[in-house]
């Protein structure tokens, strides 16, 4: 009964996807009122017009480009949750504008530009990334687009093209802006620091009954119990299902007869490679190994070290020179070979080593293959499974008839939060966790819920079996934890409260190492840090502190470790000498991209308010329609 419907939904990719699309267009921004209009016309801007073909063909492409993202077709409704018609409407209303002040600006293009712009289109390219004219046309007649109207289209496109590169393209960075950028990145400043710890909490005296109870009042939210919600579950992946004791012992042994060369070792040598410059040497050199000279007396005559000789210990495949492979792979253990011609010159080999090749015996593999067999079994079993499971639904029966009736193990957890945790605080195991949480906390009680995706080819029935609302806790419900988090943060303040002490003295005049050796820690000094280096020596917080104010500043952040804080003075600041050298291409590439986006932007929301633009939403519902 729902089997297109639940196979057509994949989780959560499509929705960060699909969110991603929503994000990318909604900088345009509609300035628009929405209004009737002709039926010919879904947007106009001044004069221009947005047909509902063009915007049946736009909306189409938007579609495809996220189905082929995800690897499926994605519904009507998934389009319609998440705004693909609003981003194609913003997309479509800063084309009109443009088109309508390129043709107040009589601008044109040639053919050949057209062309271009037509073949650079990536949804008509074919697997090996260039222009097909098969893939062109299959669009275009898919849309009920004729080739002439779509390139008129392409023409506005290219025009489009004109404006956004004459107001946007090559914009240049301030240097101003760099400089500063630079003087940021550059900056380095030496820092005295010590390190302050918390008392243990153990040493902290209980809390009266009145200050327990007041701060319980005032923290009582931090208590409350979160809803817990009781699921029973049931997992149809292959892992699930498959049955390792289905298996027998004369299908494992078949499979490792027909797969043997996968537990095949192939043999490897220990190889050792003298290069001369020309043959001669090459020969020479050998004359004088067959006269007993040794092979690493040789190599050190040729210039060569142990470590420009040796080529490891490798197997036949691993060695590129074809020849040098087959000498290598021809020699005894500790013989030279006769000269060969290698890739870069004449070549004398000597093997060290040879390890032969071997199998692994069927005892040691024989677990992996009987598990292998059982997933693959199991793979076929997934659909089956899923068939029964739908049709029991269908025909009324509950979430634990239908699982036995697909013979699915059901599992059952008593209670779990949204974030997983059960009631001791511990996490939950559950299967496809982050998504079947948050569907089953969409989800209500004997409510016949689509299954949560697993991928390749998987799947998680649910059942709300309960729910336990949200509700406060009573003091006497959770007093020690109470009592902890008070103790807690009073050990907070006394170290707040010792770190203000310590900065004072340091503002006082007295150093870091002084103030420090007489609050019995250490003291420590970071030269030459910057803002990035900062974070290693201080942690994130500290490094900000240390390059908030200048030369002389004392301050106090909180340290790297939980329970520290940090007291800090800031010895020297030293600007960078050439500023410009701090700026990385990738810091000046995206400063350019980001200009040239503020611009393009800039210039579309003038040309929005300067044309009057119009949406006809009744006209754009049936554009949509002509798109399915």
């Amino acid at each position: 009964m729902l089997e297109t419907m639940r196979r057509s939904v994949s989780g959560w990719t499509a929705k960060i996807l699909l969110g991603l699309l929503v994000l990318s267009f909604a900088v345009w921004g509609i300035g628009s009122s929405f209004t009737g209009g002709l039926s010919r016309t879904v947007i106009s801007a001044g004069e221009t017009e947005v047909t509902p073909t063009e915007y049946a063909f736009a909306y189409s492409q938007a579609v495809n480009r996220i189905s082929q993202q995800i690897g499926r077709r994605i519904t009507t409704q998934e389009a319609a949750t998440f705004g693909i018609d609003q981003s194609v409407t913003s997309q479509l209303i800063a084309g009109a504008v443009l088109d309508e002040q390129s043709r107040k600006l009589g601008l044109g293009v040639s053919d050949e530009r057209l062309a271009r712009v037509i073949a650079e289109d990536p949804a008509f390219h074919d697997g090996s990334g260039s222009f097909s004219r098969s893939n062109f046309q299959a669009i275009l007649r898919n849309a009920g687009i004729n080739e002439n109207d779509y390139i008129a289209r392409q023409m506005n496109v290219a025009r489009r093209g004109q404006l956004v590169d004459a107001v946007a393209k090559d914009a240049a960075t301030p240097q101003t802006f760099l400089t500063a950028l630079g003087l940021y990145n550059g900056e380095r400043r030496t820092v005295d620091s010590m390190t302050l710890t918390a008392p243990d909490a153990s040493s902290i005296g209980d809390p009266s009954a009145d200050q327990l109870s007041s701060y319980f009042d005032e923290n009582k939210a931090r208590y409350a119990a979160p809803e817990y919600r009781s699921i029973a579950y049931a997992e149809v992946t292959a892992q699930a299902l498959a049955d390792q004791k289905t298996v027998t012992d004369a299908e494992v042994k078949a499979d490792y007869e027909a797969r043997k060369a996968n537990y095949t070792t192939p043999e490897r040598r220990a190889v050792q490679q003298i290069v001369f410059p020309d043959k001669a040497a090459a020969d020479e050199a050998k004359a004088k190994l067959d006269a007993g000279t040794s092979f690493e007396d040789v190599a050190r005559e040729a210039g060569r070290t142990p470590a420009d000789i040796d080529l490891g210990t490798v197997t036949k495949a691993a060695i590129p020179a074809p020849k040098v492979a087959d000498a290598a792979f021809s020699l005894g253990e500790g013989a030279v070979s006769d000269v060969v011609e290698g890739r870069f010159g004449p070549v004398l080999l000597r093997v060290t080593k040879i390890e032969p090749a071997g199998v692994e015996p069927l005892a040691e593999v024989q677990d992996q293959i009987r598990k292998d067999l059982a997933l693959a079994r199991a793979a076929d079993a997934v659909d089956a499974a899923y068939t029964a499971y739908e049709d029991a639904r269908g025909g009324g029966a509950t979430f634990a008839e239908a699982a036995q009736q697909a013979a699915i193990p059901v599992k059952k957890v008593a209670a779990v939060d949204r974030n997983g945790n059960g009631p001791d605080g511990e996490p939950v195991d559950l299967p496809q966790k982050s998504d079947l949480l948050a569907a089953a906390f969409e989800s209500e009680p004997g409510m016949d819920a689509l299954p949560v995706n697993v991928d390749p080819n998987g799947y998680v029935f649910y059942d709300v079996a309960s729910i336990d609302p949200a509700h406060d806790r009573t003091l006497d419900a959770v007093r020690d934890r109470v009592v902890a988090d008070w103790k807690g943060e009073r050990a907070s303040e006394q170290l707040d409260e010792r770190a203000a002490a310590l900065e004072k003295e340091v503002e006082g005049g007295k150093s870091i190492a002084d103030v420090a050796r007489e609050a019995g820690v250490e003291a420590r000094t970071a030269y030459g840090i910057t803002r990035q280096s900062g974070v290693a020596e201080l942690g994130r917080s500290g490094a900000e502190a240390a390059f908030s104010g200048p030369s002389g500043d004392v301050v106090t952040a909180p340290g790297s470790e939980p329970a520290t804080r940090l007291v800090m003075k800031v010895v020297e600041v030293s600007p960078p000498a050439d500023p410009a050298s701090n700026v990385s291409s990738a810091q000046r590439q995206q400063m350019a991209g980001m200009l040239e986006n503020d611009l393009y932007q800039s210039y579309v929301t003038l040309l929005q308010n300067e044309y009057p633009v119009r949406v006809n939403p009744d006209t754009l519902e049936q554009a949509k329609a002509l798109a399915r």
